[in-house]
């Protein structure tokens, strides 16, 4: 500490000040949108602040809206969980939407606990609705996943459509989870914003995404429980919220590629195409893509015979998926076209036109939700540790669509390149504009330094977002600032590097998000260096031992084959993978002679 002081005291005025306006030119760099964004909230409250209740009303859409199906999705393991199903469901029914509502309710896993599921049903016998909803109760016996209990309910609403239960299927699908409360008129804003047309492609948005917010109960108490280690985790959580809905805007130089899975609309043309089309893309080749840029079409999406694999959706996270579909997917002729580009040139064109004149994701800042958190430790890091590296492993199951579909295999590099940012961005906080104030200081003397830094930055996040999204009780999100740069270190930081040196380094990121025999049946992969290798040095033992493996690059490979486990073996049942080298009594015979020789000597 006694260096520190001495340090600020003998540091020349520019020292001192030059890391400080490094760190705001940072912000500005990184947030430029923020000049766009602070004087229209300004115009907007100055225009509507005298009406009691504006901000509830402002901008509430008066345009025909399409029928919409609402998918919520819960394992329902809890009597917590069905507490705040019946909240959710409330909220989603009673939102003011002026067309025909369906909201299926999905369980993944219904025989775990069936007088949750029971008492569900009773409860839902005793609601009466407006005349325009239908509430659905569905589910799977056995648990698959998130992704596949949507694809259930989906599929269940289907039926009851072509049975003549329900009149129409929804043009539109909107996402929400089994813990959220959507905020006054959400659905209408979101689909509001989904339909509108660009004024120079002339396409309607292919997904918006909704305003993020933790949910109120979590909030609720005093300000001696915010300096709890449970209520500042919550404060934090709110504070990143804050700022991080402001990029859904949309407005900076490199297009988003992602939607909260919490709440979002898509038209669910793109949503059933998505089984498809993942599996399409496990047909392309390499030779397809040099075909292509010697100008050969490549292979049609419409034309390909690859059945759906639903399972190809389940992973690490759904809204990613989608969000990737809505990045790829073309308006042409009034429906949505997946077929890659005619030529490279045409792929440059619909990249440039994705980046500069209608980009596929935006986002309508009124459409509210409220959801719940972890709030612990130990639950907040596996849920960001997830969420960090969720786009690698995403990434990993569109990778072929990406040689063609530039206007996201673009966004898709450059992300890549960020997380790259975010830890060069660390290490210029932490290193690079301490050692501009004390040199060769003792490392305390620079982590302090460096903190005070990071703290600039979160302080020059957090005002500008308060303004923007203005409401009294988000002033208390000042007091997540001190802490913010370890909040940001611990549950940014640490599980990024963590769950992506899993992923591409090591065994592969596990977290039991779905289940491993959906993993297994979707056939995706992981990179997981260290377990391709391992699996290439247990074949190379098996061949010198037993002798019944050919040569062939499924040594590198993850899925299962006649010697080897799938990588996802394991991963949710904990049980040990199925052994690559088998016992002893199944080499071969002239093997087995030669241990027993060498026993009897």
């Amino acid at each position: 500490m006694e260096a520190l002081l001495w340090t600020v005291r003998t540091a020349a005025g520019v020292s001192i000040s030059l890391p400080i306006m490094l760190s705001l030119i940072m912000v500005c760099v990184m947030c430029w949108e923020y000049f766009f964004l602070l004087p229209r909230a300004f115009y907007r409250r100055a225009r509507f602040h005298h009406e009691p209740g504006w901000l509830e009303r402002i901008r509430v859409p008066d345009v025909p809206l399409p029928a919409i199906v609402v998918v919520i999705p819960t394992m329902l393991r809890k009597r917590d969980e069905l507490t705040s199903l019946f909240s959710t469901i409330g909220s989603v029914a009673h939102n003011g939407y002026p067309s025909s509502l369906y909201i299926v309710v999905s369980i993944d896993g219904t025989a775990a606990f069936p007088a949750l599921v029971e008492e569900l049903h009773a409860w839902q016998a005793k609601q009466r609705w407006p005349e325009h909803v239908f509430l659905h109760v569905t589910g799977t016996p056995e648990r698959h996943g998130k992704p596949m209990a949507i694809e259930h309910g989906i599929g269940q609403l289907r039926e009851l459509v072509a049975s003549g239960v329900c009149a129409e299927f929804p043009p539109v699908y909107v996402s929400t989870d089994a813990d959220a409360d959507l905020g006054e008129q959400a659905l209408s804003r979101l689909v509001a914003r989904l339909v509108k047309r660009s004024p120079i492609t002339g396409w309607p948005a292919r997904a918006v995404a909704g305003n993020l917010y933790l949910r109120r109960q979590q909030m609720e108490g005093s300000l001696r429980d915010l300096f709890t280690v449970k209520g500042q985790l919550l404060l934090q959580i709110a504070r990143h919220y804050m700022v991080a809905n402001l990029a859904r805007y949309n407005l900076r130089i490199v297009p988003m590629c992602g939607v909260p899975g919490v709440l979002y609309a898509t038209w669910t043309e793109i949503f059933e195409a998505a089984p498809r089309y993942l599996s399409y893309l496990t047909t392309l080749r390499a030779k397809h893509l040099v075909r292509w840029w010697f100008g050969r079409r490549a292979p049609s999406f419409a034309a390909s015979k690859a059945p759906p694999v639903p399972e190809l959706l389940a992973g690490d996270t759904d809204d990613t998926v989608m969000a990737f579909m809505a990045v790829i997917a073309r308006y042409e002729g009034g429906k949505f076209s997946f077929e890659p580009p005619r030529t490279p040139v045409h792929a440059l064109w619909d990249a440039l036109r994705g980046m500069f004149f209608d980009r596929a994701l935006r986002y309508e800042p009124e459409a509210r939700v409220y959801t719940s958190s972890p709030s612990t430790i130990k639950g907040l890091f596996k849920q960001r540790r997830r969420w960090n590296t969720a786009r690698i492993e995403v990434i990993g199951r569109f990778w072929r669509g990406l040689f063609y579909h530039w206007t996201l295999g673009v966004p898709c590099s450059i992300v890549l390149v960020l997380i790259l940012r975010s830890w060069l961005g660390g290490a210029l906080l932490y290193l690079a504009l301490p050692r501009a104030i004390a040199g060769n200081a003792p490392a305390f003397t620079l982590f302090v330094l460096g903190y005070l830094c990071h703290m600039t930055v979160a302080l020059a996040l957090t005002v500008p977002a308060l303004l923007i999204d203005w409401q009294p009780r988000s002033l208390r999100l000042l007091l997540a600032v001190p802490l913010a740069p370890l909040y940001a270190l611990a549950f940014a930081y640490v599980p990024a590097v963590v769950g992506g040196v899993n992923d591409v380094l090591l065994m592969g990121n596990v977290t039991g998000f779905a289940p491993e025999h959906t993993l297994i049946r979707g056939g995706s992969a992981r990179i997981a260096i260290l377990f391709r290798l391992r699996r290439a040095f247990m074949l190379a033992v098996r061949s010198v031992l037993v002798g019944d493996v050919p040569l062939g690059l499924y040594w590198f490979g993850w899925r299962e084959t006649p010697w080897t486990p799938s990588g996802y073996e394991g991963w949710t049942t904990r049980r040990k993978p199925r052994r690559i080298v088998p016992p002893r009594s199944r080499w071969r015979p002239w093997r087995r002679e030669r241990i027993r020789a060498r026993e009897v000597e």
